[in-house]
């Protein structure tokens, strides 16, 4: 027994010694004769931290239940410092599950009895002795909902030590299905005495039941939080690996079309392997010890059928000596390849195989952006990558086509494998690449592939975050780095992995819809001239149509469908009416504003600061100019707290605050003060940065902003602009966790600026940004 385990039994004792004898002193003998008192949960298995619940089951002989009886039982717990979570029930309710309270029959498999009629004490034992027999099913069913919670996985960078993948919840989880006969319990001592330690330290530090340990908490209890956290994600593995592997062998006892369908899979059997219940198990175990390819032959057989390994088989996985690049491309180049490269870290063996992975195992760099540690991101987006084959368009056929899968796999595997050592991870990454080719053999030209995606892996992401990319110049200057139209498709792909892996929903629609713009425009400069900057003339249009949309930017025309200008168009017939008119809709995961008025200074920061003061997160605001003097404002944003989706009045209520602070009736800054100020538990710290651009564009100077970020942070910077006497064509936002990363498209009198009204500009931003 650890050290904390010991501290947990004897904090348990003293409870039980303070309950006996609240329950002696409280409850009057009548009622002590006809009920007993059992001990379940943490409190039964004699598992209490410092702040748990004293989880207690009052047994009552049936229809004697009389609630005033044991109010003073409760209130003496409650006065002596103990929150006492207690449920009233009969022997009868013991004999089956309850249907909606799943744990309580769960409950009663850690009972310990305390106190009480002993009669009634063993026909709770009698009957408890043999739990109800869906109970290993129902209890598989609920775990495996509470690891969907967490997305099947350990590594998040602020755990929650009770309830995620590998926490005490899943080490409780295997002691149960030990108790209902799936499987004994394997020895996880010194894996359950550093969860116990940690969670101990937590309820001491914040004085509570505090299970979350978020960064806070991380720096205050160790002085190496990294290193410290590597070594609770290694010890959370195994305990998840276990939990894993039982509910699913107790999901997979289903009969009917699902059996039909596992026997069906049992055909893939080999005179190697053998497939039962989707497991891949060894027909001759010993020839791990003596064939040293069996290893490779295993995990390829894995990333064709797509099967996961039985526990055996993990076990009898040993080094061997490292795959050369054609035994990595026979892997790599397989439908599944993901599952296997997981099964191959999680067994250790793709240490052995590429020793430069420990630097990145269970390696936490926090950035407040993303969710995983770095090895988990990566398997996250190679697992990512294969889903794209399931969509029926775009991303899923460009993936579907790519005719170099493995050199894009490989590339994904190590993209981030430079994290941790210092300096330019992604420069270290691609030197590391270097080595690793060298040394299996990976023939120059795909090494070359391998290392330039690599390095340029943040490139797209990076461009749509921060450029235009319906800008022709923009997508000029991308299309003369991409080269071939091949190699953009790969970067696309990788992109759209990499950032999809960030965290749940990191890849909204839109940065999904600013990836395939950006790829479509590359693309188009790759095969094709683009048109004039400006509209003169709309194609195949006349009328009214083309009277709109003469002038606009010739990207306005590229970014738009038929529907999207109809609209545009009734908007702008409105406003001629009553000055300006505007639509405000839901789009998949985001929402969009679009604003037709006559022309003016600050327009587009007005704009801004309102949907700032409903508390809107904004992802991009564009600003499109016509030859009689309109302006289309489109922006793109999020609702964090959902007030337009469960509020639909308050929809109206924008759309009117629009209208009056276009008109003028209304201030953007009367709007934003009545907002209050949220409160950020953990600030970073980001300094300010203000980078000119003058390269880039052929028309506009181009700002680039870092800032921490925080409500009416564009309001500020865009009325800043403005009383600077300089227009905005387009904004381009994107938020890293508290990190706002802001491209601003400056004019001004229609040229782009000179160096003193940058150096002008600077210093008011600086002062604006500062208040």
């Amino acid at each position: 027994m650890g050290p904390t385990a010991a501290r947990m039994l004897a904090r348990s004792s003293e409870v039980d010694r303070f309950v006996l004898a609240a329950w002696e002193q409280s409850v009057v003998p009548a009622q002590r004769l006809r009920s007993c008192v059992f001990a379940v949960g943490g409190y039964g298995r004699q598992e209490l931290f410092p702040y748990s619940d004293i989880d207690l089951l009052i047994l009552e002989e049936p229809n004697t239940f009389v609630a005033g009886e044991l109010s003073e039982f409760l209130r003496v717990l409650w006065d002596g410092g103990f929150r006492a979570s207690h449920s009233v029930h009969t022997v009868a309710d013991c004999k089956r599950i309850s249907p909606g309270n799943v744990e309580f029959s769960i409950s009663l498999l850690d009972r310990r009895f305390l106190t009480g009629n002993t009669a009634l004490a063993k026909s709770c034992e009698d009957v408890c002795r043999k739990p109800p027999n869906d109970l290993a099913a129902e209890l598989a069913r609920m775990t495996d909902r509470r690891h969907e919670r967490f997305q099947h996985t350990i590594q998040h960078l602020e755990p929650d030590m009770k309830d995620t993948c590998g926490g005490l919840r899943d080490l409780n989880t295997i002691r149960w299905f030990a108790k209902l006969g799936v499987e004994a319990a394997p020895d996880l001592e010194a894996e359950s005495e550093v969860l116990f330690a940690i969670r101990w330290a937590l309820h001491v530090h914040a004085g509570r039941d505090q299970n979350v340990l978020r960064f806070e908490e991380q720096d205050a209890l160790s002085d190496t939080p990294e290193s410290w956290m590597r070594i609770y994600f290694r010890q959370a593995r195994r305990i998840y690996a276990c939990c894993r592997e039982l509910k699913e062998r107790v999901l997979d006892r289903r009969p009917g079309l699902v059996g039909t369908f596992f026997e069906s899979r049992s055909k893939l059997s080999n005179s190697e392997f053998t497939v039962s219940r989707e497991q891949i198990l060894l027909r001759h175990p010993a020839a791990f010890q003596t064939d040293p390819g069996a290893t490779h032959r295993l995990f390829v057989f894995q990333a064709r059928h797509g099967l996961r390994l039985a526990r055996d088989t993990q076990k009898r996985i040993t080094a061997t000596p490292q795959w050369t690049w054609q035994e990595w491309r026979t892997l790599l180049e397989l439908p599944h390849a993901a599952i296997a490269l997981r099964a191959m870290a999680e067994t250790g063996f793709l240490n052995t195989q590429l020793p430069e992975w420990e630097h990145i195992d269970c390696l936490v760099v926090r950035d407040f952006y993303h969710r995983y540690t770095v090895d988990e991101h990566t398997m996250i987006a190679l697992e990512g990558l294969e889903s794209l084959g399931f969509e029926e368009a775009q991303f899923g056929a460009l993936w579907l086509n790519c005719d170099t899968k493995p050199l894009l796999r490989f590339a994904l595997l190590l993209h981030d494998i430079g994290k941790g050592m210092g300096g330019d991870h992604d420069a270290r990454a691609v030197a590391i690449a270097q080595e690793v080719g060298g040394r299996i053999g990976i023939p120059a030209e795909d090494l070359s592939v391998i290392e330039r995606l690599i390095g340029e892996h943040l490139f797209l992401s990076t461009l749509i975050s921060t450029r235009d990319v319906g800008d022709p110049e923009v997508a000029a200057q991308a299309a003369h780095r991409m080269e071939t139209k091949e190699y953009l498709g790969m970067l696309t792909l990788l992109t759209i992995a990499d950032s999809s892996a960030v965290f749940p929903g990191a890849m909204t629609t839109w940065r999904r819809t600013q990836l395939w713009h950006a790829h479509t425009a590359i693309e188009r400069e790759l095969t094709k001239e683009l048109e004039d900057d400006r509209i003169a003339s709309p194609p195949d249009v006349s009328g009214a149509m083309a009277e709109f949309a003469k002038g606009f930017p010739t990207r306005y025309w590229f970014r738009t469908t038929d529907g999207d200008r109809a609209l545009h168009l009734s908007l702008s017939t409105a406003a001629l009416h009553i000055g300006v008119a505007c639509d405000l809709r839901r789009r998949q995961d985001d929402w969009q504003l679009i604003v037709v008025a006559q022309d003016r200074p600050r327009l587009l920061a007005d704009l801004a600061g309102t949907l700032a003061s409903f508390g809107m997160n904004i992802l991009k605001a564009e600003a499109f100019g016509n030859a009689r003097q309109e302006v289309l404002d489109l922006f793109v944003f999020t609702d964090p707290v959902r007030t337009l989706e469960l509020n639909p009045p308050i929809v109206n209520e924008v759309k009117e605050a629009i209208r009056r602070v276009v008109l003028g009736k209304e201030t953007a800054e009367r709007l934003l003060r009545r907002r209050s100020k949220p409160n950020i538990r953990y600030r970073m710290q980001i300094d300010t940065v203000l980078r000119f651009d003058n390269e880039t564009s052929q028309h506009a100077t181009l700002l680039e902003l870092q800032a921490q970020d925080r409500p009416g942070l564009l309001y500020d910077v865009a009325r800043t602009i403005s009383e600077q006497g300089c227009e905005i064509d387009t904004v381009l936002l994107h938020t890293e966790g508290q990190r706002a990363v802001d491209v601003f498209y400056l004019r001004s009198g229609g040229a782009k600026l000179l160096p003193e009204r940058m150096e002008q500009l600077t210093e008011n931003l600086r002062q604006a940004m500062a208040n």
